[in-house]
């Protein structure tokens, strides 16, 4: 992971750090740790601690979640659905929550029609066969599917 993945993080981590050290230093000329300093020094240090967690961990849960729909979506159009989510996963390990979004739309942005890719400009669309319904090859002769000979139509 490169040095800008790890600096929210670590600029989260400072941020519960430092208030948990203002927190527990609240009144410079009372020397004795009592049990009050003590807990709320646990309680800062905790929050501080859960909000880095969260912050972290979240966006995963939701890349996730989100990999699980991309996946039977992609599959379903015709795309390889697995290379969708290890695209987003990475994004989101790499670029945290800013990645997710970005390999959401990214997605929406480039995703096919149902069922694959329509004929593009070099391709020819097929024709269907009079007797079983599928497509064809506009050159055929034979249905390759059930046999009918049309050439002479």
């Amino acid at each position: 992971m490169n040095k800008l993945g790890y600096m929210p993080i670590l600029l989260i981590f400072l941020l519960a750090v430092g208030i948990s050290t203002v927190v527990s230093a609240s009144d410079p000329y009372e020397y004795e740790w009592t049990e009050y300093n003590q807990d709320m020094f646990n309680t800062f240090f905790g929050l501080g601690l859960t909000m880095c967690l969260v912050i972290a961990i979240v966006p995963l849960v939701l890349a996730i979640v989100a990999a699980i729909w991309i996946y039977k979506d992609a599959e379903k159009r015709g795309k390889s659905g697995i290379l969708w989510v290890i695209l987003l996963i990475v994004l989101t390990l790499f670029l945290n929550f800013i990645g997710f979004i970005i390999g959401i739309v990214v997605w929406l942005v480039v995703r096919s029609p149902i069922g694959g890719e329509k004929p593009g400009v070099n391709q020819e669309p097929s024709r269907r066969c009079p007797n079983c319904g599928r497509a064809i090859p506009n050159d055929a002769n034979t249905c390759p599917y059930c046999g009918k000979n049309f050439g002479a139509q």
